[in-house]
């Protein structure tokens, strides 16, 4: 891992299907401004590209037609061209339209200003999602210039399993790319009243856990999800994590704001040499 990364978290509501233009648009001007303030890696929110679909009468194929990305097309292309033009490394979610059709994948990929160094698939689809998403059967870490990057994905975030895939391949920092809901009556899976909670404690429980940097972005703000199931609530809540438990940057749960933190390598040491975890674990 690099010795020492600036990252900067950028919590905001992204536009609905209906505004790829708009959430591009901001994407790239975030990324210009972060260049400029030094930053080196920019994590965007789950789907911060194209938003969810609207679960409605027709909803699939609107959304396939209309807000799904090729990993090839003009939408990552513009994305690349920023990151080259400030010279540092974004994430980014989206729809990801397969080659197969009809097939639809949850997405994040890492670009930099050679190209896109990575994409990961969201393994585990919760409620409506399983309507709309193809599950990943592959959990990777991304080799980059900065470090191991591995990235989960919202609900994937909810088993231990799949950051352990991620720390048996070194990874060195762990980002949540999540648009994560309130639950209960304000939309998605979970219990309203309790969701805060483990929320907030899962990005350094992991980060222990894990002996690895967690760099966790969640969206925050309404999303009209169609006739069917009505406009969500997100939580928010984004943070930074050390390995060593040390908590660096902390968003609210109502309002956009980018949090920023330096990453320092020491902290890995400090964490793998205090607890043997990565060596001492059996199974």
């Amino acid at each position: 891992m690099q010795s020492n990364i600036s990252v900067a978290v950028v919590q905001h509501q992204p536009g609905d299907m209906d505004q790829i233009e708009a959430n591009l648009q901001y994407i790239e001007q975030t990324i210009t401004d972060e260049g400029e303030n030094g930053n080196e890696l920019v994590v965007f929110p789950e789907m911060g590209i194209t938003s969810f679909f609207r679960h409605e009468p027709g909803g699939y194929e609107r959304y396939w037609r209309y807000a799904t990305v090729k990993l090839d097309g003009p939408e990552l292309a513009r994305v690349i061209s920023a990151t080259k033009a400030a010279q540092l490394y974004a994430i980014v979610g989206f729809a990801e339209r397969a080659e197969i059709t009809g097939v639809i994948y949850n997405s994040a990929a890492l670009i930099g200003p050679d190209g896109i160094l990575g994409v990961t698939r969201k393994v585990h689809l919760p409620g409506l999602e399983k309507l709309y998403y193809t599950p990943s059967d592959s959990i990777s870490v991304i080799e980059t210039p900065l470090g191991r990057i591995g990235i989960a994905i919202c609900y994937d975030v909810m088993f231990p399993e799949y950051f352990r895939a991620l720390s048996d391949q070194d990874a060195d920092i762990i980002v949540f790319c999540s648009s994560t809901w309130k639950g209960g009556a304000k939309g998605g899976v979970g219990i309203e009243h309790v969701k805060r909670d483990y929320w907030s404690a899962l990005p350094l429980v992991t980060a222990i856990q894990n002996q690895a940097f967690v760099v966790a972005c969640n969206a925050c703000g309404h999303l009209d999800m169609g006739s069917q199931a009505g406009t969500w609530e997100r939580l928010g809540l984004s943070q930074v994590v050390a390995p060593t438990g040390v908590v660096k940057a902390t968003a609210g749960d109502s309002d956009a704001e980018t949090i920023r933190a330096v990453l320092d390598a020491e902290d890995l040491i400090t964490a793998r040499t205090s607890y043997r975890f990565l060596t001492d674990r059996l199974l």
